[in-house]
């Protein structure tokens, strides 16, 4: 697994994820295994039988309702980050048992933010939403699944606010405000079993020898891997970990013609690539299908974010997992590693991220890594002003009496560095010492970047 992924945030990090034996969960306690973190599920669900639990995960017992046993396990384990991926994922089994869905995805949600807020240790979190719904019409039509989760939006907002925080002890010289955001995905493809998941219905089609069928074979969705999704919640996790981002809720989507395309074409890109081109196919339903739509704009704007794998491309993937369910829990596992290290590695990922390291100049996280950069000019005399290094976060030290250092706390620079290893522009001091950020020498002379924004050759 490259290092420079998530820059490198995750790894020797403590990350609790709600949900780990479901399946985005899954996916994302394996990732962040490969990543180096040390990782704690919560869960109340047992592992499907032909997906393995990840062994380097520590489990923690339980429903996620349950307020006693989550604030347990969080004092147990002392998370850092912490991935909300629990909760209730059928949409049909919302109209059956609304209350199941609201007490699991609403309930649950409040129990993890309010329980994340009391331990000291958390400084991030990350709900996951869904793209059906963004706000509730005069109408009042909306279903109990989508409802939940519109639900799920306010009460991410509500334990972000900042009375919040600091009515729970989270203000400046006592406790470090936690971070809070939510990751917006498409429609996740990739390997799952659960009712009404589409390939899964598919695949259970062709096994029992049956035709697919197709209740909205018009419909179009922003489809995507599911490692997509889980990049997006890892991404927005590690840039709340940097500290506040410039909003709270992403969506991780894709570009229009990306990886949108209607059920019928979906279904028949899986077909092809699981294997059995040309399987009839049944449709209940007819005339134009509903479209729903999901971009990420902001995401790739601001985190540096986008998708990885194209339609096509996802579709393959997924019929690399089903295939390999066939052949056992081994198979499966191999076949998750395997997807995940060739994601990780796809040169369309996303780059290393463009935020600083808080590890680097917390002095509650202090460190002993040397400084791997070298300056691009001699130190000289003047007013000494304070900066960060762009590459690796950390102050700099430059000055007549010592040599260039980092420190947890205070060092100074003088004049616009650059950093040899990565090409970072250093920030230099005019002559009302105010703070301008020089960009690389490639850019237009007029682009000037804010001391906020983080930029990169």
């Amino acid at each position: 697994m490259p290092a420079e992924l998530f820059g490198d945030v995750y790894a020797g990090r403590r990350v609790m994820v709600t949900g780990h034996t479901g399946f985005v969960g899954g996916w994302a306690v394996r990732w962040l295994t490969a990543l180096g973190a040390e990782v704690a599920g919560y869960s109340r669900g047992q592992h499907p039988a032909d997906t393995p639990p990840c062994s380097a995960v520590r489990t923690f017992d339980g429903d996620v309702t349950d307020a006693s046993r989550l604030a347990a396990a969080m004092a147990t384990f002392q998370p850092e980050i912490i991935l909300h991926l629990a909760g209730s994922t059928v949409v049909a089994a919302g109209y059956r048992a609304p209350a199941v869905t609201f007490a699991s995805n609403v309930a649950g949600t409040v129990t993890v933010l309010d329980a994340a807020l009391h331990q000291p240790s958390v400084r991030s979190v990350v709900v996951t939403g869904t793209p059906a719904v963004t706000r509730l019409g005069d109408d009042l039509e909306l279903g109990p699944y989508a409802a939940s989760k519109l639900a799920v939006e306010a009460c991410v907002a509500a334990y972000a606010h900042r009375l919040t925080q600091q009515a729970a002890g989270r203000r400046a010289g006592e406790a470090e405000p936690m971070q809070v955001g939510l990751a917006r995905p498409g429609v996740m493809i990739g390997g799952d079993w659960a009712e009404g998941r589409l390939l899964a219905d598919v695949v259970r089609a062709v096994r029992g020898g049956k035709p697919v069928t197709l209740g909205a074979p018009q419909a179009v969705r922003p489809w995507q891997h599911v490692l997509d999704g889980v990049s997006g919640a890892l991404t927005l996790a590690a840039r709340l970990w940097a500290g506040p981002a410039p909003r709270r809720r992403y969506d991780f989507g894709c570009e229009p013609g990306e990886s949108r395309g209607s059920v019928h074409e979906v279904v028949n890109g899986f077909l092809a690539a699981y294997g059995v081109p040309g399987w009839p196919l049944h449709s209940t339903g007819g005339g134009a299908g509903d479209r729903v739509e999901l971009g990420y704009a902001a995401a790739r704007a601001e985190l540096a974010w986008r998708p990885v794998w194209p339609l096509p491309l996802a579709l393959s993937a997924s019929a690399q997992w089903y295939r390999a369910a066939d052949d056992g829990p081994a198979a499966v596992a191999a076949a998750m590693d395997g997807l995940i290290a060739a994601y990780a590695t796809a040169p369309a990922r996303p780059g290393p991220r463009p935020w600083p390291d808080p590890r680097d100049h917390d002095p509650r996280h202090p460190t002993t890594k040397e400084f791997p950069c070298e300056f691009s000019s001699p130190a000289t005399k003047g007013t000494s002003a304070p900066s960060w290094c762009r590459c690796c976060a950390r102050r700099v030290t430059s000055s007549p009496a010592s040599t260039p250092a980092c420190s947890p706390r205070a060092c100074w620079v003088r004049h616009p560095r650059r950093c040899r290893p990565c090409g970072w522009i250093y920030a230099r001091y005019g002559p009302s010492t105010a703070m301008v950020m020089t960009p690389c020498s490639t850019w237009p002379p007029s682009a000037t970047i804010r001391s906020a924004t983080w930029t990169r050759n």
